[in-house]
Formats: structure tokens, C-alpha cells, sequence
């Protein structure tokens, strides 16, 4: 149970986040790249671009500090996710999944999964999931080539309606 903090609220697994892998993984200089730049997008300083997982009880990214779907649990009674929720699919994670965001387009396949085989069975799916077949480190969602072995990594995200384009 110690990693079920990074099975967040809204369906995510927050240990294929780009932020989170970058906080643990990435060699210096990708890591200030990719914290300058989420930064820019956020409008803070990169000191403030980290995250432990949205119920870590630690840091929360800026763009997770403002997430409603975080903040609907604390409104419920008995509710930690939306798989713990009698409301869902509601239409805020009904439309947090179709947000044309690829990692937010699983979230409803992945809440009902966790209703089925349980937060810890579905926790090491995903840890399995986003690592690397050839070596095991772990990958974050758009990660194309494992930073460690350069292995071409099989692609894992849903695809998109503007896909079929």
C-alpha cells in the first residue's frame, strides 16, 4: 500500500506523470528543461512545478492544486475516488475524460477497472504498465524511447477522434 497515494481521485496513475518521473528520473539538465517549461505554462517559478500525487498529503502540481475532481471527495461521505463514488460517471469526469488531453482519455475505462479488481490489484497493472519491457524503468505517459536502455517504447495512451482524422 505504500504507492496508492499515486492512484489519484480522478482515475490517473500519477506514477507516469511527466512531472512526477521528472522529479525522480530525469538527469539535470531535462529535468530544469521540462520544470522551466511547465513553469512558463503555469505561470509560477519552477520551484513550485513539483507533485507527490494528488493524495500524497505532500506537493500538489499547479495545475492539480486547482483540480475540481480533487475536491469533490471531500464533499462525500465514504469517498477517497471517483471508484468509491455512487455518482459516478458524473459529468465532470465524463468530461475530464473527452478534454482532448490523452492520458485524461482513459480515466473512465480505468475508474471502472478499479471498481472491478480493486485500487491495489489495478496500482500494479499500471506499475507494470509504464515501465520499460526491456529493462523495467519506469516511463512516463507520452515517454517515446526509455531514457535508460533506448528501447522504442510500445505506445499506451488511447487514441483520440482527432486521430482518425
Amino acid at each position: 500500500m505504500a504507492e496508492e497515494h499515486l492512484v489519484t481521485v480522478c482515475g490517473l496513475y500519477c506514477g507516469a506523470c511527466g512531472l512526477y518521473r521528472a522529479r525522480r528520473d530525469a538527469n539535470p539538465a531535462q529535468q530544469q528543461e521540462l520544470l522551466k517549461s511547465l513553469a512558463e505554462r503555469w505561470g509560477v517559478s519552477p520551484e513550485e512545478v513539483d507533485c507527490e500525487g494528488c493524495l500524497s498529503g505532500g506537493k500538489l502540481s499547479p495545475y492539480c492544486r486547482s483540480c475540481e475532481i480533487l475536491r469533490c471527495p471531500t464533499t462525500k461521505k465514504d469517498v477517497k475516488r471517483c471508484s468509491d463514488c455512487p455518482d459516478f460517471p458524473c459529468d465532470r469526469i465524463i468530461n475530464f475524460n473527452n478534454d482532448g488531453m490523452r492520458h485524461h482519455a482513459e480515466v473512465l475505462d480505468n475508474i471502472k477497472e478499479q471498481q472491478k479488481i480493486g485500487i491495489q490489484a489495478w496500482l500494479k497493472e499500471q506499475e507494470r504498465r509504464w515501465r520499460c519491457p526491456k529493462c523495467g524503468t519506469p516511463m512516463s505517459w507520452y515517454a517515446r524511447i526509455c531514457d535508460k536502455c533506448g528501447e522504442k517504447q510500445p505506445y499506451r495512451l488511447p487514441s483520440l477522434p482527432r486521430d482518425k482524422k
